[in-house]
């Protein structure tokens, strides 16, 4: 099951129903109490993949809300949720996360570099 986790307080919503509202609405699956978010702002609709039945599609649409739907910094209509794109409905920002997401073990990030003293004092003189 894939989720949409807000990057702000990272609250998560699963997407485990075939249709999931997005808005201010008390009757939607996903309540944002957000002023720029309107009352029924978008819609999350989850479906086998035409291409592969094994695989669903999470469709986020734009409801025609006053401030629209963003999918990484765009605009959109509609759009197939691909893991990782963040959504920005109003001032609110949530990244989906797909089912099969697993977050990298840590020794995958790379390590800082310790600079020696002649390279730190030459980059603190620069100018």
């Amino acid at each position: 099951m894939a989720i949409l986790q807000k990057l702000i307080d990272d609250r998560v919503y699963a997407l485990n129903l075939s249709q999931l509202g997005i808005g201010r609405a008390s009757d939607n699956e996903i309540v944002i109490m957000d002023d720029a978010v309107s009352s029924y702002h978008a819609l999350i609709t989850v479906r086998e993949s035409p291409s592969d039945p094994a695989i669903m599609d999470y469709i986020l649409e734009d409801l025609d809300s006053t401030n629209e739907t963003y999918v990484n910094n765009k605009a959109i209509r509609q759009h197939i949720l691909k893991n990782g794109d963040i959504v920005r409905v109003g001032e609110t920002r949530l990244k989906f996360l797909a089912k099969d997401y697993s977050a990298p073990p840590q020794e995958d990030f790379q390590k800082t570099r310790k600079l020696s003293k002649n390279k730190l004092a030459s980059f603190i003189n620069k100018k």
